[in-house]
């Protein structure tokens, strides 16, 4: 019994002193990305520009899987028209970036 309760302690005093796990970057889902492009003032204007020339205009993001929690994604193309590729003059990119410090998705680069 003294046997179990020792290796039990050890154990406890290995897990109680080991490092914390890192935390995993959380997926960027669609609903998240559109927050954060709404929020930024370039992006906010360039949809609200496409809108001006094509009211059925609107960002669509083909979200990949992130089973390996990437900390940056890049996205080209994410104007849609109509439910098509937007004409070239309307299209933009975007690249999200997991920022650490903040724990939250932002966009490291937007680009018309």
């Amino acid at each position: 019994m003294k046997i179990t309760i020792s290796i039990f302690g050890v154990a406890l005093f290995l897990t109680a002193c080991s490092e914390p796990p890192k935390p995993q970057i959380p997926s960027l889902t669609p609903e998240v990305a559109n927050q954060v492009l709404h929020y930024n003032s370039k992006a906010e204007g360039w949809i609200a520009h496409a809108k001006g020339q094509d009211p059925s205009c609107v960002y669509q993001l083909d979200i990949p899987d992130q089973t390996s929690h990437p900390a940056q994604l890049d996205f080209s193309h994410i104007v849609k028209c109509g439910g098509r590729v937007s004409p070239l003059e309307l299209d933009a990119s975007v690249s999200f970036e997991y920022d650490k410090d903040t724990q939250h998705w932002v966009i490291s680069r937007f680009s018309d």
